[in-house]
């Protein structure tokens, strides 16, 4: 990114300066090359490696990692259901798993489906899905997320590198082998790289909508930046994490500061 064009705040972690954990009252955030910490008594005890063949304690695996390279593998791995390859299945049911975290940041294996047959519990009452759906719908209806749309449109504009009359927002696009698949960015424009998605993060995306948006954007030929609002080195919640080490630990933020800076330089 060129300094005279700051279309958005880049923040690169060069250097983790930070403490190995910061504690919050509702938040936890874990230096990227601290080992990762299971949680005690896990529903799933053991999976199977689906490559090796090898029958590994959920514990153990999980704690030989460290964190950054497991929130990394966890977003390979839940892409990698997607396409109907899972890399582990339950010892005991040989369910397809994928890691999740509480909210303390301590990491436990969770089956994609549950029918009652297995004597690992790890679902709540409502789905995976049900939840997304409250909780995304509405953030994608707010003021904030209208307000970060505009930003994100103000500093493309003000980048020559962009065609502005390519510079929309919510416009849909189909998959070019399936006209059911689609996705509205919420703001895209294409320069002499390509075409770009950008998607605004405001507090919490599953990542089951991340990894399903960055396998749509990449099978339709186009790079998809997600933006924040707002971001912390102290205080990083798991859905910034997972965009994070999935990222080469490249964040993008934009604010009325940025786009005003892109403006004026532009």
């Amino acid at each position: 990114m060129q300094a005279n064009r700051p279309k958005w705040s880049p923040v690169r972690l060069h250097a983790w300066a930070f403490s190995p954990m910061t504690v919050t009252s509702r938040n936890v955030t874990i230096e990227a090359r601290a080992f990762a910490t299971p949680v005690n008594d896990p529903e799933i005890e053991e999976v199977i490696d689906l490559i090796s063949g090898e029958v590994q304690r959920a514990t153990t695996l999980i704690a030989s990692h460290q964190y950054g390279e497991l929130v990394e593998a966890r977003v390979a791995m839940r892409e990698a259901i997607k396409k109907g390859q899972p890399r582990h299945i339950c010892a005991i049911c040989g369910t397809p798993v994928h890691l999740v975290a509480n909210m303390r940041k301590r990491f436990f294996f969770r089956h994609k489906t549950e029918d009652g047959s297995c004597p690992a519990v790890t679902r709540s009452a409502l789905s995976e899905e049900e939840i997304r759906a409250r909780k995304y719908h509405g953030l994608r209806e707010s003021e904030a997320h209208k307000r970060i749309k505009q930003l994100i449109e103000r500093s493309l504009r003000a980048d020559p590198a962009f065609d502005t009359e390519t510079i929309l927002q919510e416009k849909r696009w189909n998959a070019t082998d399936d006209p059911q698949m689609w996705r509205k960015p919420d703001v895209q424009a294409s320069s002499s790289e390509g075409w770009f998605a950008f998607e605004a993060q405001l507090w919490t995306t599953f990542l089951d909508v991340v990894v399903s948006r960055r396998m749509f954007y990449r099978d339709v030929g186009a790079h998809v930046i997600w933006v924040l609002a707002t971001f912390s080195e102290d205080y990083r919640r798991m859905t910034t994490d997972d965009l994070l080490f999935s990222n080469n630990s490249n964040v993008f933020v934009v604010d009325e500061e940025t786009a005003r800076l892109s403006e004026v330089s532009k």
